[in-house]
Formats: structure tokens, sequence, C-alpha cells
């Protein structure tokens, strides 16, 4: 048996779910998912103008929803587009630290959660 506490588990199982279905939910977004999100966020006149460069939508996920989430664009969206709007929010960061945490330990050998 682990000497893991129940607590220690919830953490970890919560944190690998956020990291994988964020992950899966960014692919879906950087492809297909921003075309829902453009009409309500571009700063185009037109948002149909947007890149369709990967590397664009990848940046403007994370623009509208951590500006969405942080209350500095927030334009009427449905329940359902908000709620997957704050998701990615807080996936984009759980992946995000979990990166930072690992080039810590690559390059530094410091892992601050040991």
């Amino acid at each position: 048996m682990s000497d893991a506490s129940l607590l220690e588990r919830i953490v970890v199982f919560a944190w690998v779910f956020l990291f994988v279905s964020g992950g899966f939910n960014g692919i879906y977004i950087c492809f297909h998912g921003i075309r829902r999100l453009d009409p309500y966020f571009s700063r185009l006149l037109d948002f149909r103008q947007e890149s369709v460069s990967p590397f664009d939508r990848f940046c403007r996920m994370h623009r509208y929803s951590f500006l969405y989430t942080l209350g500095l664009n927030k334009p009427r969206v449905s329940l359902s587009l908000s709620l997957w709007l704050y998701f990615t929010c807080i996936s984009l960061t759980v992946f995000w630290i979990s990166m930072i945490i690992g080039q810590l330990k690559i390059h530094f050998g410091f892992n601050p959660l040991a």
C-alpha cells in the first residue's frame, strides 16, 4: 500500500485530470473551438479575418480565456461558453505550472513539491 493519504491522492488525481483534459481541450480549441470564441472576443471588425495559423489560435486561446476569467474582457456569452472559458483558464494554469516545475527539476535539480 502507498503511504499517501486520501487527500494527497485526491489532489494528485485532480491535477492529472486537469492536465490531461486541459491538453485535449487546448488541442480542440486550437483546431476547431476557436471559431466559437472569435465572434465574442476578436479585436478585428470582421472576426472571420482572424488568422488560421495554429500558433495564432494558441495565443488567442490563452488571451481569451485569461482575459475573460480575470474580468478584463467579459462580453455576454452563454453559461456553457462561460464555464468552458473558466475551465480552459484553470487547465492552462495547471499545465503551465506543471511545465515550470518540470523545467526547474530538469535544469536546476530543484523540485518545489519535494
